[in-house]
C-alpha cells in the first residue's frame, strides 16, 4: 500500500509540473535570452560550449526580441501558459534572463522560484547587484550582467583646457555652458524620449536632490517640491540649451551616435556604449575619457532566474551557476563588455590594466541606487512619464504635474 500510494504521488507531482523531491532533475532545458547581438555571439557560445560538455542536459537557446518590454511581454504570457496547463510541454522556458526591474513582477506573481543565493557563490557578487535579483526579503535572481550609467566626456577637449571631468550636477552645467561653446559642442546629451531612458534620468535627477519616489515597502513617498527641485534640471537644461534639444527625441543609440559624432562634450549613457566610441574608425578613438556620473547612477542590469514550470531543474540550477560563474562573466566583458557582477573581475590585475574604465564601473556600480521595486513598476514608470515628459517643452509646468504626479503614484502603490 505504502508503495501504491508513493506511486500515486509521483504521478499527480508529474501531472503538476513538479519533480518528486530527490529525484534527478536532469535533462534538456530552454533558455530564453534576449536576441544575442554581442560581438562574435557570446552567449550563444557560452551555451555551445555548455552543451558540447554536458551531453544529457541539453539547452535549447530561444532568442526574445532586444526591446525590453516585448522580451518581457512574451516571458510572461509564456509563464501564464505554463500555470494555466502545467502538464503541457514545449511552453516553458526553465531559465530566463531578467530585467532588474522585472524581479520584482514576476516574483510577485510566481513565474519564478526563489534561490538560495549560497547555491551560487551569492558572496562573490557586489552586493548591489545580488540585491536586484530580491524581493520581500528571498532571492530570485542571479546577477548574469550588470550596467550603469557613465559619464562620457570629450578628453581632448578637457585635457586642452585643464579641467578635471565634473563631479557635481552644477560643474558639469558651468563646463557645459562654458567650455562647449569654445569648441563648437553642445554641452551634454542624454536619453530624453518617453521611454524607459526618460524614467532613468528623471529618476537620477530626483535622487541627485534628495529626493525619493519609493520607499523600501513600494509606498510612494514622493515630496512634490523636493522632487521637483531635481527634475527641474533637466527641462531648465533644455530650455537654456546647454543640454542639446535633440535629447528629448533619443534614446541611448541616438545620443552614442550623436556623441560619436562629434555633437556634444558631455554624454550619459550606458556602460555598452565604451566598446562603440573606442572601436576602429570611431572618429573618437583615443579622443574620450569615462567617469562616474555626478550623481548615483540608477543601477541596470540584467539577472537569470528559474521558472516555476522548470520540471529538469538540477541541470537549470547548474546552467544558472555555468552563466553567472567568473569564467564566463570575464568572456561576456572581455568579448562583449557587459559589466561584470562578480568582485573579482574587478580586481583582476590583467583586466585593470587592459580595460582601465573597469574601476569607474565598479565604483558607479557600488553607489549605485535600484529603481522602485515593485511588481507594478511599468505602471509606475508611464505614470512618471505621463506627468513629466511633457514639461521638458513647458519647464513652468513642473511644479503642478511634479504634485499631480505624487498623488497618481499614492494611489497606485495603494492599489498594488
Amino acid at each position: 500500500m505504502r508503495a501504491l500510494l508513493c506511486a500515486i504521488a509521483a504521478v499527480v507531482l508529474a501531472a503538476a509540473g513538479c519533480a518528486p523531491a530527490g529525484g534527478d532533475d536532469r535533462g534538456m532545458i530552454v533558455f530564453a535570452d534576449g536576441r544575442d547581438t554581442s560581438q562574435g555571439a557570446q552567449i550563444k557560445a557560452l551555451v555551445n560550449r555548455w552543451n558540447a560538455d554536458h551531453p544529457g542536459q541539453y539547452v535549447r537557446m530561444v532568442e526574445l526580441p532586444e526591446s525590453t518590454d516585448d522580451h518581457r511581454a512574451q516571458l510572461a504570457a509564456r509563464a501564464q501558459d505554463a500555470m494555466a496547463a502545467p502538464s503541457a510541454t514545449g511552453g516553458c522556458a526553465d531559465v530566463i534572463t531578467l530585467d532588474v526591474v522585472r524581479t520584482a513582477e514576476f516574483a510577485h506573481w510566481g513565474y519564478i522560484e526563489p534561490l538560495d543565493p549560497d547555491d551560487f557563490d551569492g558572496d562573490a557578487f557586489l552586493p548591489t547587484t545580488l540585491e536586484t535579483g530580491r524581493y520581500r526579503g528571498r532571492q530570485y535572481g542571479i546577477p548574469l550582467r550588470a550596467d550603469v550609467g557613465l559619464l562620457y566626456y570629450r578628453k581632448d577637449v578637457l585635457d586642452a583646457e585643464g579641467m578635471r571631468p565634473p563631479r557635481t550636477w552644477e560643474e558639469l552645467r558651468h563646463q557645459a555652458v562654458t567650455v562647449a561653446p569654445r569648441h563648437g559642442l553642445a554641452g551634454y546629451v542624454t536619453q530624453l524620449d518617453r521611454y524607459e531612458g526618460f524614467t532613468v534620468n528623471a529618476l537620477e535627477a530626483i535622487w541627485a536632490a534628495g529626493g525619493a519616489v519609493v520607499d523600501g515597502e513600494g509606498d510612494a513617498v514622493l515630496d512634490p517640491a523636493e522632487a521637483g527641485r531635481g527634475f527641474q534640471r533637466i527641462p531648465q537644461g533644455l530650455r537654456d540649451r546647454w543640454i542639446l534639444p535633440d535629447s528629448v527625441d533619443y534614446n541611448e543609440e541616438g545620443a552614442r551616435i550623436a556623441f560619436q559624432g562629434g555633437r556634444a562634450l558631455f554624454m550619459r549613457n550606458w556602460t555598452y556604449a565604451y566598446r562603440l566610441l573606442g572601436a576602429q574608425g570611431s572618429p573618437l578613438l583615443g579622443r574620450f575619457g569615462v567617469a562616474p556620473l555626478p550623481w548615483s547612477s540608477a543601477l541596470g542590469g540584467w539577472n537569470l532566474a528559474l521558472s516555476r514550470c522548470s520540471r529538469n531543474r538540477d541541470t537549470a540550477r547548474a546552467f544558472i551557476r555555468y552563466l553567472t560563474s567568473e569564467s564566463s562573466e570575464r568572456t561576456l566583458f572581455t568579448g562583449a563588455g557587459f559589466a561584470p557582477a562578480r568582485r573579482a573581475l574587478y580586481e583582476d590585475p590583467i583586466l585593470t590594466r587592459a580595460y582601465p574604465h573597469l574601476q569607474e564601473i565598479r565604483r558607479t556600480v557600488e553607489r549605485a541606487r535600484s529603481r522602485p521595486v515593485t511588481p507594478d513598476y511599468d505602471r509606475l514608470s508611464d505614470t512618471l512619464q505621463e506627468h513629466l515628459h511633457p514639461t521638458l517643452t513647458d519647464p513652468p509646468a513642473v511644479a503642478h504635474r511634479m504634485s499631480d504626479l505624487a498623488e497618481d503614484l499614492r494611489a497606485l502603490t495603494a492599489a498594488g
